[in-house]
């Protein structure tokens, strides 16, 4: 892929939180990129790092007792070591993000239209008028029935999936290039889950963006993505093409996070498999593999020396792990 092709471009960033206890790593050394009208993945328990990562990229991290290094060029625009003033300028137009849950990130006592308004008054500088035509647009664009009524309730007065529609009407505002969802379905039931899921990939085809998907469900990037980033103790520990991540994936976090996620040709109340253990104290990481005290395959190796992402010899598929999974046994999983 041709650089003039690359929407999204990060190299070896890390965030460090400085805590009483100590530096915590938050992310470590993350590298990957994003191509124009793509749809990327970033999965992985919590904890492990994905909406740190995506707040780094965007530059919403605070500088007070944050330490962020590495680059991240967004559209030629370097993120790290930014200004305020002029990460207030790709905010909403060049990158937008969709939060986790939208009853705090609505204002609550403002109504919807006028939330929706706000942006397109300050960041495209649109009069009143004009504003509420557009933010009515953008309701109905996301599927809100009856927009020009919904256009002046309170967010309360909505379901949790109108809300969900309301702030991705609202990070469309400014036709963004790229699109950072994290966890957009958390606490919605399934069907409005498919709903939201379509929904974002019917306006990604629409406006041309390019999406990137933090979750912590499978099973919402098997069909929504193109490639995968598996993250664990903030590092990347594999990572390549959908297809290729499900089925030939190397590295035993992978198919742990696979088989624990509930499958429907399971028979009904069939117990779900449980990674064994917690996730690592970011406060003290062990010298070796993050997810060795966890994992059945590892030696003494793994607990001493860290594995680094290697290539699988299928083009852009790595992963970091010193006994990786065969391919057979991969694909079986």
């Amino acid at each position: 892929m041709s650089q003039s092709q690359q929407l999204l471009v990060v190299k070896d960033l890390a965030t460090t939180f400085d805590t009483p206890l100590g530096p915590l790593p938050a992310v470590g050394g993350v590298s990957f990129d994003l191509n124009q009208n793509e749809t990327l993945g970033i999965v992985g328990e919590s904890g492990s790092g994905k909406t740190v990562l995506s707040r780094t990229i965007m530059g919403l991290q605070q500088r007070r007792n944050v330490t962020v290094t590495g680059s991240v060029l967004l559209n030629g625009f370097e993120v790290v070591g930014a200004s305020e003033e002029e990460k207030r300028k790709i905010w909403g137009l060049e990158v937008a993000m969709i939060f986790q849950d939208p009853m705090t990130s609505l204002n609550p006592v403002m109504r919807i239209g006028k939330q929706i308004d706000e942006i397109l008054r300050v960041r495209l500088g649109m009069d009143r008028k004009a504003a509420k035509a557009r933010a009515i647009e953008l309701l109905e664009l996301v599927g809100i029935p009856s927009p020009q009524d919904r256009y002046s309730v309170f967010p309360g007065e909505l379901s949790g999936g109108m809300r969900q529609r309301v702030v991705i009407a609202t990070a469309l505002a400014g036709s963004p290039k790229l699109l950072m969802a994290d966890e957009p379905t958390t606490g919605l039931d399934v069907t409005i889950q498919a709903q939201i899921l379509n929904l974002l990939e019917e306006i990604k085809a629409r406006m041309e963006m390019s999406v990137i998907l933090v979750t912590h469900d499978l099973g919402v990037v098997a069909t929504r993505t193109s490639r995968v980033i598996v993250m664990y103790a903030g590092r990347i520990v594999e990572m390549g093409t959908t297809r290729d991540v499900f089925s030939h994936h190397r590295m035993p976090y992978t198919r742990a996070l696979l088989e624990g996620s509930p499958k429907v040709s399971n028979p009904s109340h069939t117990r779900l498999k449980a990674i064994p253990g917690r996730p690592p104290n970011l406060l003290n990481l062990a010298q070796g593999c993050s997810f060795a005290p966890r994992c059945s395959f590892a030696t003494d190796r793994c607990r001493q020396e860290r594995p680094e992402l290697e290539s699988t010899g299928t083009p852009g598929h790595s992963f970091a792990c010193w006994n990786p999974l065969p391919t057979t046994r991969g694909a079986s999983a």
